[in-house]
């Protein structure tokens, strides 16, 4: 049975998609970049790092420049985007509580910068429900984060699970290696085949598919 759960953040507890599209695309504009105006441009992009996203959404982005735009986009954050609507996904904190009724030990890890996640944690009032949060400070990649929630709470990754909706969850996850659950209503994947790379032992279509796909009697999970 899994004893400990890791969520990523964006796109998988909270549609975060406000502010972050507005810090890219208001930090590219102020350096001479067109905006991406198109929702389905950020598939795929929310979620990753700073630096792989402005690369992913304007590839002519000189590497020279990344610093510039990572830090610009970080003021912007800090001033606004963390403050543009940022909701939970239907029935996420109704889920976490159950989880935690059931005695899993829970844990967020995110490539979104920890001077904003603590913050966002308490706005959306499920701070308290994790036992762990790990986020990105300047260095780190996934994996560092899962690894590093598995420490936290001293639970081999064998008797962890990972609930996230990229291709940076999935990799993070198989270097570990670590099971995992692919979300498919966040900003990552779109459908399963999309998924299917990284061999995950279940997918959701909304987050209270959870609770079914943790049935003690699905052997892909409770081994």
């Amino acid at each position: 049975m899994k004893k400990l759960i890791i969520f990523d953040y964006d796109g998988t507890l909270a549609d975060t998609s406000p502010g972050i599209r507005y810090c890219y695309n208001t930090t590219a504009s102020s350096m001479g970049f067109a905006p991406r105006l198109n929702r389905k441009d950020f598939f795929g992009v929310i979620g990753a790092s700073l630096e792989e996203g402005f690369l992913r959404l304007w590839p002519d982005m000189p590497q020279r420049l990344l610093p510039h735009a990572v830090a610009n986009y970080r003021m912007l954050y800090a001033k606004k985007g963390k403050d543009l609507p940022a909701p939970l996904y239907d029935g996420v904190e109704q889920v976490l509580l159950q989880l935690k009724r059931m005695g899993v030990l829970l844990a967020v890890a995110t490539l979104k910068h920890e001077q904003f996640i603590y913050d966002m944690l308490r706005a959306n009032q499920i701070a308290g429900l994790f036992d762990a949060v790990c986020a990105y400070k300047g260095r780190e990649k996934k994996s560092d984060l899962l690894k590093a929630a598995c420490r936290c709470t001293n639970i081999h990754p064998e008797k962890s699970l990972l609930v996230g909706d990229s291709a940076f969850d999935g990799q993070g996850a198989q270097s570990i290696p670590m099971d995992f659950v692919a979300a498919l209503y966040g900003w990552g994947f779109q459908d399963e085949t999309e998924a299917s790379f990284y061999r995950p032992v279940g997918s959701l279509r909304c987050f209270s598919d959870l609770v079914k796909l943790l049935n003690p009697e699905n052997t892909k999970i409770f081994k």
